[in-house]
């Protein structure tokens, strides 16, 4: 039990290091400035990965919700002083 424990701190510590975007900052990044709003409640389980390359790129996922069911995504985003914005176009997970 303390093996699993262990691990799970491991785990949450590693992932709080990574910068992930809020579902607001999300929902404005795939809004964009001229595409159709997306509410942020209708965005959940939002993660991200760096990009070693790029300290500024992030390989994200998330769900999504389109009527009544939730639908994987995913994209690659950056984040600076302006906030985030889309790299790629947003693509469906397989």
């Amino acid at each position: 039990m303390k093996r699993a424990a262990l691990v799970l701190v491991l785990l949450t510590g590693a992932c709080a290091a990574t910068p992930t975007p809020t579902r607001d900052e999300l929902a404005q990044a795939l809004g964009g400035a001229d595409g159709p709003g997306i509410a942020p409640t209708d965005l959940t389980h939002i993660a991200c990965r760096s990009i070693e390359q790029e300290p500024t790129e992030f390989a994200c996922r998330w769900r999504q919700r389109e009527g009544r069911t939730w639908q994987g995504w995913q994209s690659h985003l950056a984040v600076s002083g302006e906030g985030w914005q889309l790299i790629d176009p947003p693509e469906r997970r397989p």
